[in-house]
């Protein structure tokens, strides 16, 4: 299905692996993103507060924080083995939410997703740069990461919908039940095999990881963090301002899931050719107006387009940084996207419980504000990056501008 969009400069085998691993994808994005739009109806649930749950979703957040020593626990096992076994834990994950009695069980099933949600997610993207060079990375690594919004407008709003008439509790079953599928399906379909060892010079290693590298790892949890001021406010921000039930809310979502889809799919087309951080700086450019307007109209249904642009803003530009992540230590792109990983997770976890306490005190303003100022810092630090490539002379510099 997806197939097509590579050309014959793809081997065979990612051409017919990339539906599998989007659907896969799908799935497991479904029950990560779960969550935040529906932490009203879930803190309901569980018989605790707003800001609660923020925090549970800030602690299961954290949780990435092991992504490094994830990246070396997984590296011992082979491509398929992490991918499948990264499914299973998410679908494990998913079972303590469903199951949970408390705000402290659905953060340690939140928890447990996350951890294994970056097992299943590197070892995708390993899969993936072991066979497809960077120059053609984007391109491939975008068509999957399309499953980002396909999570939204597909997998969260059947989830959503399942909650409207049942509880929130058979939406996670639901997640379940699709990712223990997919799991079997990818196993099967996949090679059993080793990873492709890269040999890094010390040098190279140290260079990148210590130098102009670290102002792209500081945008990475300024735009995560972006995001998360919203994803985590505005079903709540909906319900309580304009009473949007569960169901209506579900649709919503269907709706600005087809714009991430949109935003994902422009940055599949022109990401190799505008420049991974040209994309990366144009995204976020694009989050803060958007931001910024929501906080004037957020007592009118005009905002929910203000929304949408911000989230567009927000996928073009994860997209395009995971792309030039992979470049971060040349050979080894496994370490860029780890530090990437630690450093989204970074971000979420530190504005989960700041916007559900910003958006108790003082309403939907007070985090489209935030997460404004977060994306400026975002451009700031592509800015920076861009300046200190250009002033060494490193290599490529051009290529991942324009």
């Amino acid at each position: 299905m997806l197939a097509g969009r590579l050309d014959d400069s793809y081997t065979v085998e990612v051409r017919r692996a990339l539906t599998p691993f989007t659907v896969a994808k799908v799935g497991a994005n479904s029950a990560i993103r779960f969550a935040p739009p529906f932490i009203a109806t879930i803190g309901s649930g569980l018989g605790v507060r707003l800001a609660t749950i923020g925090g549970a979703i800030a602690v299961g957040e954290l949780a990435g924080l092991s992504a490094p020593l994830l990246i070396r626990f997984a590296g011992r096992f082979t491509r398929r083995t992490s991918i499948c076994y990264g499914l299973l834990g998410i679908a494990l994950g998913a079972g303590v939410c469903a199951t949970s009695r408390s705000a402290v069980q659905f953060a340690i099933g939140l928890a447990l997703m996350t951890m294994t949600k970056i097992v299943f997610d590197l070892g995708v993207i390993a899969w993936m740069t072991d066979r497809v060079t960077y120059a053609r990375l984007g391109r491939a690594i975008g068509l999957t990461e399309t499953a980002w919004a396909g999570g939204l407008f597909i997998g969260v709003v059947l989830m959503g919908l399942l909650t409207g008439v049942t509880s929130w509790r058979w939406g996670y079953v639901l997640a379940i039940v699709a990712i223990v599928v997919l799991a079997a399906l990818l196993r099967q379909r996949l090679p059993d095999e080793p990873a492709v060892v890269r040999v890094v010079k010390a040098a190279d290693h140290v260079k990148a990881t210590l130098g102009a590298g670290w102002w792209v790892i500081i945008a990475t949890m300024a735009l995560t963090a972006s995001a998360q001021g919203l994803f985590v406010t505005f079903g709540t921000w909906l319900h309580d301002e304009f009473g949007f039930t569960d169901t209506q809310l579900a649709i919503v979502i269907f709706g600005l899931g087809a714009v991430e889809l949109i935003a994902a799919s422009s940055t599949v087309r022109f990401i190799d050719h505008w420049g991974k951080q040209a994309s990366v700086t144009l995204g976020a450019a694009l989050i803060v107006p958007a931001g910024l307007g929501l906080a004037v109209l957020h007592g009118h249904l005009v905002g929910l387009a203000l929304l949408a642009l911000f989230i567009a803003g927000f996928e073009f530009s994860i997209l395009a940084m995971l792309s030039l992540a992979s470049s971060l230590v040349p050979n080894h792109p496994s370490t860029g996207l780890g530090l990437m990983v630690g450093a989204g997770t970074l971000g979420r976890a530190i504005m989960a419980p700041l916007a559900t306490a910003a958006f108790s005190s003082q309403g939907m303003w007070l985090p489209a504000v935030m997460g404004s100022g977060c994306a400026s810092l975002t451009v700031l630090c592509q800015w920076r990056y861009r300046l200190f490539r250009r002033r060494v002379g490193i290599p490529g510099s051009a290529d991942l501008y324009t």
